[in-house]
């Protein structure tokens, strides 16, 4: 049986924080190996719905469906276990630790003997450091980042440091991966540059839910955009169909 087009499909999610509504009924699909972009004016729920899907919040209601399997429930290391890994808004790398480690670290989703027996240095883990450190140098190759592995994370710049968070998250072999405003604070040159590496992530046949603020980047790389405002979908669709849509274009200039 062949992999169904519809990699993600999400159900009326609905998510309240202490009698606000965050996210209220919304449903969209994702299809394998497209960007889709979730865009929307401030607190429209974008970051709510990745923080749902990834597991670090359950839903108030809802379902998520993953690969044709429900995952709505599971705990964020499970659904990374699936195949959905994730970078965030507030950029999360480990400061302390040298580029190759962090890279490391997410591969732990992959190794067999897991998280735990690391931390206890189990003799099993000689032997998979080895092809975990081969693993993790090839993902720093794919990101141009190989150069560095040395480096205390710290000492990168900025704009490196998001290209290291995402190359932990594709250290994880996700199908899936979300990205939280992946070009926040970049440059001009440097969004090119993410740009690039972002349409460079779908090659490889991973599947790409995007938050973004910055439209060129959205308009310029989407295959589909969904839009939400106040926690609801006003809008889907390509991104011209989006660009047109009054409802859009009111809920961005509503914004002052």
């Amino acid at each position: 049986m062949g992999h169904s087009e519809i990699i993600l499909k999400v159900y009326r999610l609905r998510k309240v924080f202490g009698g606000i509504l965050a996210l209220n009924d919304v449903s969209f699909e994702v299809k394998r190996n497209e960007i889709t972009a979730i865009i929307g004016p401030n607190g429209a729920g974008k970051t709510t719905a990745l923080n749902l899907i990834s597991g670090i919040y359950p839903a108030t209601s809802g379902e998520i469906i993953f690969e044709e399997k429900t995952i709505s429930g599971l705990k964020p290391f499970h659904i990374a276990f699936q195949g959905i890994t994730r970078t965030f808004q507030n950029l999360q790398v480990f400061q302390n630790m040298t580029v190759l480690e962090n890279v490391m670290v997410g591969l732990h989703t992959q190794t067999r003997s897991g998280f735990f027996s690391c931390l206890l240095h189990m003799p099993i883990v000689a032997k998979e450091e080895k092809i975990v450190k081969k693993e993790s140098y090839s993902v720093l190759q794919f990101l141009n980042l190989e150069k560095k592995t040395d480096w205390l994370s710290s000492s990168l710049p900025f704009g490196e440091q998001k290209r290291l968070e995402i190359a932990r998250a594709l250290a994880g072999k996700p199908n899936l991966i979300l990205l939280d405003e992946p070009v926040a604070g970049l440059n001009v040159r440097e969004t090119g540059e993410m740009s690039k590496l972002i349409l460079k992530i779908r090659e490889k046949g991973i599947t790409i839910i995007l938050v973004e603020h910055d439209m060129n980047l959205v308009m310029g790389i989407s295959d589909k955009i969904i839009v939400l405002n106040y926690g609801q979908k006003i809008s889907e669709g390509t991104p011209r169909e989006v660009q047109n849509d009054p409802k859009v274009i009111q809920a961005y200039l509503g914004e002052g």
